[in-house]
């Protein structure tokens, strides 16, 4: 909660807020998250989604932090018989899965937060059934991967690598050979899964091809697009993240399979090999299911995979005693980190967002005096460019772009929530926003030019040019 809590305050309608603000939908169906508009029923008790923030977002906190302590259960579950002492370590260790940098995209949607929080909790829960290989563990299997697909698909790739990370440890902690009970987890595990994920693809998933796809590349594409599109994942988080949040995961996931190999009750370079490709394995399944697509989601909120696959192995590094204790002072500072970025994040939200709503007001007001806004003739109105981010923004460090992408989405030239507030909250009357139609700019009148913006336009379009500048080469 203290680290959502800028968030919470900047009290920001982040990206498609504006329009569901404004219009009370929900525009999920579109996207074969069905789940999502029937909790949106409950949630809003009412068929017009009204604004209800914070509420959402405390909800989502809430469910995450179930997920944080169900993680902690399916991992150790003696944990919560000791002392408090001893099982603040493990809370701390799964900071990660709820406020990573990644997830505080997930956390800014007023409306979209409680889903995507649901989507985790659903990764998580199935494994709760997992010491047997019955029809509940199934049935709860199948049911947690519908539910992700319906809610926000982001989360899918976290059930394999939950799926793993258990395997592995039961491996390891055994002395008897119990490979064959752990590949026959695996196994049925993953025909779970995958026929799960086949039902949702054959009789419920609509196809979508906007910004973001789920069809496959062609066939003989598939290997290459994957492993360029896994290239970029990989790359945006070490362009994301700043060098000392680097280093102290690649501290944790070095403690990991050293404690792995120290602790294993196997033949020690066995089970060093199985270290290693469990935390290669784990890590690749946090994009795997949006590397795979034609065309990859890249935003922020699809990567919070990433702070799962964190909070596994920080779970398994802070459970040591004596020395080892040791290896919990990177995972907690690692944790503080987070805390720190939510907190900035939340307040530069809230600076942008004044900086944002101030130009305009401006241009608003500019709009308002022009002569040929007096008329009936209805405008279609264009909104070119970009505020740019505010000089505050500017003048913070900008060591790895991880700000910058988490802003992007909501005040980028390339998304119309900017059209949207000056059309919809304005109430500037003979105006509407249809992105399509082509306007001829050579012949337009110029009514209004100044350092922020210019105002141009003819008796039937009007167009408002920011002349802001944006971090060029980021994927949002």
């Amino acid at each position: 909660m203290v680290g959502i809590i800028a968030i919470i305050l900047a009290n920001v309608h982040f990206a498609d807020d504006v329009a569901r603000t404004n219009f009370g939908y929900g525009g999920w169906n579109g996207f074969s998250r069905y789940a999502s508009t029937l909790l949106a029923y409950g949630i809003h008790t009412d068929l017009y989604f009204s604004n209800i923030a914070p509420l959402p977002q405390l909800l989502a906190v809430l469910i995450l932090a179930v997920a944080s302590v169900m993680l902690i259960f399916i991992f150790k579950k003696e944990v919560f018989k000791k002392k408090i002492g001893e099982y603040i370590w493990h809370l701390i260790a799964v900071v990660p899965l709820g406020l990573s940098p990644y997830m505080l995209e997930c956390l800014s949607y007023q409306y979209d937060s409680v889903y995507m929080a649901v989507s985790v909790l659903f990764a998580i829960l199935p494994l709760l059934f997992s010491e047997k290989l019955d029809y509940k563990y199934a049935l709860m299997l199948f049911i947690g991967t519908e539910v992700i697909c319906m809610t926000y698909q982001a989360a899918i790739g976290i059930i394999p690598m939950l799926v793993f990370f258990i395997a592995a440890k039961r491996w390891n902690e055994e002395k008897k050979k119990n490979t064959k009970d752990v590949l026959k987890f695996v196994l049925f595990s993953a025909v779970v899964f995958l026929i799960s994920l086949l039902i949702f693809k054959l009789l419920l998933m609509k196809p979508r091809d906007a910004y973001a796809s789920n069809s496959l590349p062609e066939f003989w594409n598939i290997i290459p697009e994957l492993i360029s599109h896994l290239n970029t994942y990989v790359s945006l988080v070490f362009s994301d993240f700043k060098v000392l949040w680097l280093v102290l995961i690649g501290i944790i996931v070095v403690s990991f399979v050293g404690l792995y190999t120290y602790r294993s009750k196997k033949n020690k370079i066995a089970a060093l090999f199985v270290g290693i490709i469990t935390t290669i394995i784990m890590f690749v399944m946090a994009f795997f299911f949006y590397a795979i697509l034609d065309k990859p989601l890249y935003a922020t909120r699809a990567m919070y995979g990433a702070g799962a696959f964190v909070a596994m192995i920080s779970l398994y590094v802070v459970n040591g005693k004596g020395k080892e204790r040791l290896f919990r002072i990177p995972v907690t500072i690692l944790a503080y980190c987070f805390v720190v970025f939510a907190l900035t994040y939340g307040n530069a939200l809230k600076e942008q967002n004044n900086y944002r709503d101030q130009q305009i007001n401006i241009v608003i007001n500019d709009l308002n005096s022009i002569p040929i806004m007096m008329n009936d003739t209805v405008k279609n109105i264009k909104v070119k460019g970009s505020v740019g981010f505010s000089p505050v923004i500017i003048h913070m460090p900008q060591e790895g772009q991880i700000l910058n992408r988490l802003l992007m989405p909501s005040f980028s030239q390339y998304v119309p929530w900017m059209a949207y507030r000056i059309l919809y909250q304005s109430g500037i009357p003979n105006i509407y926003y249809d992105e399509n139609v082509e306007m001829d700019e050579s012949e337009m009148t110029y009514y209004k030019e100044t350092v922020f913006y210019d105002i141009k336009g003819d008796d039937h379009n009007i167009i408002v040019e920011f002349k802001g500048v944006e971090p060029e080469g980021i994927l949002f």
